[in-house]
This record gives C-alpha cells, sequence and structure tokens, in this order.
C-alpha cells in the first residue's frame, strides 16, 4: 500500500505530461504561421552632404495574420546587405499588436553604417547595378502557443541611374 501511494504523484504527473504532449500537433494545426514580407525602405537624409554620419531609414515590414486572435510581435532582427556589403544589422525590441485576420505595416528604423554604405556605394558606381538583400526573422507570441520566429527576405538589385531619375535628376 505504501508502495502505491508513493508513486501515485509520479503516474499522474506522467499522465499530464503525456496528455499535453499528444495535443501539441493540435494546438500547431491551429495556429497559422503570418507571413512577413518586406514592402518598403524609406531612406531619410542625405548621405552626400554628411557622408561620415549614419544614414537613417526605415523598413516597413507587412504582417498578416491568418489567426482568429491577435498576435503581439516580440522582436525584430535584421540584415541589410548592398553588394557584398553588410550595412546595417540588429535587433528591435518592441512589442506591437498585430489584429487579427489582417495585415499591420511594422516599421523598424535601421541606421546605416557609414563606411560599409560608402564603399557599397563605390561597389554601385562602378558595376552600375548592385544587388541587396534584407533578411530577418519576426518573433509573434501566441496565445497557447507561445514564441513563434517567422522569417522574412528580400532581395533585388538597384540601378543608381534609375534611382536618380526617380527623384527628378537626369544625366545625358
Amino acid at each position: 500500500m505504501r508502495i502505491v501511494k508513493r508513486f501515485t504523484p509520479f503516474l499522474l504527473v506522467a499522465a499530464l505530461a503525456l496528455s499535453a504532449s499528444s495535443c501539441r500537433p493540435l494546438i500547431r494545426e491551429v495556429f497559422r504561421n503570418p507571413k512577413v514580407k518586406l514592402v518598403d525602405v524609406v531612406v531619410s537624409g542625405n548621405p552626400f552632404l554628411a557622408p561620415r554620419a549614419p544614414l537613417d531609414a526605415v523598413l516597413h515590414l507587412s504582417v498578416d495574420n491568418p489567426n482568429g486572435y491577435p498576435l503581439t510581435v516580440v522582436q525584430v532582427a535584421y540584415t541589410a546587405t548592398l553588394g557584398t556589403r553588410r550595412v546595417a544589422s540588429g535587433e528591435r525590441d518592441e512589442e506591437i499588436r498585430i489584429e487579427p485576420a489582417g495585415v499591420t505595416v511594422v516599421k523598424i528604423p535601421v541606421q546605416l553604417v557609414p563606411q560599409a554604405f560608402e564603399a557599397a556605394l563605390r561597389e554601385v558606381l562602378e558595376a552600375r547595378a548592385a544587388s541587396y538583400e534584407f533578411n530577418g526573422s519576426v518573433e509573434v507570441i501566441a496565445p497557447i502557443v507561445g514564441a513563434v520566429r517567422i522569417p522574412f527576405s528580400k532581395h533585388g538589385t538597384i540601378d543608381p541611374a534609375t534611382l536618380l531619375r526617380k527623384k527628378g535628376i537626369g544625366f545625358n
């Protein structure tokens, strides 16, 4: 009888752990990962006026929540590469509420590294075009599921002449 009393709490804990682990796949089916994409990069300031000063930019991330309940963004980590140079990287811990069944734009301020940005601009001007890449992840908190990290990435090429023409500056 004493043996049964000793093992009863252990058996209860084991039964609870087993039932909780069998529900985990069901919880994962109820939670759908939000889709995160880089929508826009807005650069403020002019790198030619103060070439050694940090250049400020704002990343606009679109977070689409397909779930019927709100999510909370707790962290955003990012890396920006222009040509072969890493021009910015970092993390931002900021709680942002993502509404249920909708899209929320999250704005992340970034400071570009002047020396790396200068070397990257030289590469862009010499090559007439350069590749760019923004990578990162967004960590969200969801009810029951907990913290989930969702990656995002955008890449492409930049043509400086086209950018200047869009700003109204043209070359013959």
